[in-house]
Order: structure tokens, then sequence, then C-alpha cells
């Protein structure tokens, strides 16, 4: 008797909380507007995102992901040929000219500041 009523009171907070999780949005899905089709019904027009990531190798082909196609040096991307790839962009080639995508448009690396030897203090030294 006492263990038909905790199985049928595990049962109902089982579906309570079932309940309460299918109304969180999964995080991993993609925006509504990505997922809509288009109005004549066919596939959704890809969007312009750039550069998703850089992979360097050393002594092998790096390459990269823009706009969701997998490139390395050499390779065409529509109508440019892809000629460089760095950790910080993409350079194409093609009839209007060269095309540089930086993969993080809005950060500049610049280098931190050295400071100079002589007026650093060496270690353990307790003159000032």
């Amino acid at each position: 008797m006492m263990r038909g009523r905790l199985l049928s009171v595990l049962f109902a907070g089982s579906v309570g909380a079932a309940a309460a999780f299918a109304q969180v949005p999964d995080p991993t899905r993609p925006p509504d507007a990505l997922l809509a089709p288009v109005a004549d019904g066919g596939a959704a027009a890809p969007v312009e995102t750039g550069v998703q990531t850089v992979i360097l190798r050393r002594g092998g082909k790096s390459g990269a992901v823009i706009n969701g196609q997998y490139v390395v040096v050499g390779d065409k991307l529509g109508d440019k040929r892809v000629l460089k790839i760095s950790e910080s962009e993409v350079v194409l080639e093609g009839e209007g000219g060269r095309e540089v995508i930086k993969a993080t448009p809005a950060i500049e690396k610049v280098p931190a500041k050295k400071v100079a030897a002589a007026k650093r203090r060496p270690r353990g030294s307790t003159e000032k």
C-alpha cells in the first residue's frame, strides 16, 4: 500500500517536472529567422556571416570555414580564390580585386608594451 502511494507521488512529480521543462527554449536552436522558409517555398538563402573559424596547420594546408564552407588556400569561394589564411584574416581575390575578411573584425591585436630590462628591478632585491 505504502509502495503504491510512493510510486504514484513520484510519477505525478515527474509529470509536473516534464511540463515545466517543456517550456524552456533550447539554447542550441538557431534563430527562427534562419529556420523560416522563403516565400516561394524553396530553401532559405544563406546568411552572410564571414569567417566562422580558422584552422592553422604547421607544414600543412591551413583551412577556414567561411559562410559554412570549408576552404583551403587555392580553393574557390563563389567567384573568388582563397589567397591566404592567417589567424586573423582570410584574403580572397576575384575580378573586383582583393578582399580581406577579418575573423574578428571588431578586435585588433596590438603587442603588449615591453618594459626595458634596465628599468626592471632584479628579483629578490630590496633596493628602491
